[in-house]
């Protein structure tokens, strides 16, 4: 909406809670405001806090990098192989990488399940 929104709430807290909130905030990467309304709107059945959000996030984009990574490396491998005829030494390892970090991923996106109940 130009020019913000047409309504204001003002907040009263103690010091204690106002910390919180800021630490709050600032581990969703969100102004105070905003992290307020958030968490007030978010679905409060079986759905995540902002922070467990970003925190998934975070582990998610740091397993694709490493694909992304691992990928170009297998491939500058196999046009070396296809050029020469003969597998790089280096071969084995980054393929061991590679199954490390799809195993890693797939414990992330089994863990990232909302709906399960055992991480609560």
């Amino acid at each position: 909406m130009p020019g913000g929104s047409p309504h204001r709430i003002n907040v009263r807290t103690t010091a204690e809670t106002y910390a919180r909130l800021v630490v709050g905030a600032a581990a969703a990467r969100l102004s105070l405001p905003r992290y307020l309304i958030e968490s007030a709107l978010r679905r409060s059945t079986g759905g995540w806090s902002l922070r467990e959000q970003r925190w998934w996030a975070e582990r998610l984009d740091v397993v694709e990098t490493r694909l992304i990574r691992i990928g170009t490396n297998l491939n500058q491998m196999a046009a070396a192989a296809n050029t020469t005829g003969e597998l790089p030494d280096v071969l084995t390892g980054a393929v061991r990488y590679l199954q490390a970090t799809l195993d890693q991923h797939r414990e992330i996106l089994k863990a990232i399940d909302p709906a399960d109940r055992s991480r609560r």
